[in-house]
């Protein structure tokens, strides 16, 4: 029997043409197996194929289904809060469009979201392969910096089926490429959460383009800001002001910490080092970086404050197919 509420379902997609129309199917029968009316919400982020085709076809046949059309690839936090802006749901559950997550799950997480939790977030089982045993090292590092970071202890945080209570959806604001710590900045508000396993399903088709070789550096970066944000700005967003200055902070730090750990060495063999150029060079590189690193973090905050104050948003919507749910 059909419950007398809405459930928002958000899919972001960048070239996924051979894969939404079976996300979407999924989810059409899914919610008439469970008895949940679900608002299923497809945002193309500037696709390059006929990704934007697909979900018009569905949008057009179920009312339901709500198509949002970006004006190019403004990335995956941009393409959440389209989502997340146009939906009306008591509960709101991101799922991604290939479907690695199976969409079985979708009802588990509802079934927490029933239980009083706020965010509910998968963890991936059987993702990783021996092949990608060095991936798989790396992430886990990855989670425990985080964690120890903002005190929030997952194991995922990248999967893409994640259930929120609609209060954190109206506070939440996603800059940049914040999406990978959602669990950290909804901690802020404390939240009640809860991490299941799911099984993993490699995607039929295609790859995934939400992923790129630059993504350790830019992990490294915005760990910083998660860091300022966490505990200094409540006790971006491009994430320009935070990457230039944060990156070049972070260069310049970092030379001027070689060449005090030089001149340790050089201290430790007996040497005398007061006298040497090099000294007063250091620390002037350490200060310089510390500085150049929270003159990006303020930028960060300027930048959220003229989005949050102003209206704007970090994206920009071409078209809008489908209605509402009611």
């Amino acid at each position: 029997m059909e419950k007398d509420r809405t459930i928002s379902i958000v899919i972001p997609c960048y070239n996924e043409e051979k894969n939404i129309n079976k996300t979407i199917e999924g989810l059409l029968e899914l919610q008439d197996r469970i008895g949940e009316k679900f608002e299923i919400i497809a945002v193309n982020d500037g696709s390059k194929d006929g990704t934007w085709d697909v979900i018009c076809e569905y949008s057009e046949k179920y009312p339901n289904v709500i198509g949002i059309n970006l004006m190019t690839n403004f990335g995956q936090s941009a393409a959440y809060m389209a989502g997340f802006d146009i939906s009306t749901g008591e509960y709101i559950i991101t799922v991604s469009a290939d479907m690695e997550i199976p969409l079985e799950n979708v009802g588990k997480v509802i079934e927490y979201l029933d239980e009083g939790y706020d965010f509910v977030n998968t963890h991936r089982v059987g993702r990783w392969g021996d092949e990608k045993a060095g991936r798989q090292v790396k992430s886990g590092l990855a989670n425990k910096i985080i964690g120890k970071i903002s005190g929030v202890h997952m194991q995922d945080r990248g999967s893409g089926m994640k259930g929120f209570k609609r209060v954190l959806v109206e506070n939440l604001r996603l800059y940049g490429e914040m999406h990978r710590f959602i669990p950290d900045y909804v901690k802020m508000y404390g939240a009640k959460m809860i991490e299941f396993e799911v099984e993993f399903k490699d995607r039929e088709y295609g790859q995934s383009y939400y992923k790129g070789h630059k993504r350790t550096v830019k992990v490294l970066l915005d760990l910083v800001t998660l860091f300022f944000m966490l505990y200094f700005s409540t006790k971006p967003f491009k994430a320009m002001p935070g990457r230039l200055f944060g990156f070049a902070g972070a260069i310049i730090a970092g030379l001027g910490g070689l060449g005090a750990f030089y001149l340790l060495i050089l201290k430790i063999m007996g040497q005398s080092i007061g006298s040497r150029p090099l000294l007063i060079l250091s620390v002037l590189l350490i200060i310089v970086g510390i500085q150049s690193m929270m003159t990006g973090m303020l930028g960060e905050l300027n930048m959220r404050t003229y989005f949050e104050s102003s209206g704007r948003k970090t994206y920009i919507v071409r078209q809008i197919k489908g209605n509402k749910v009611e």
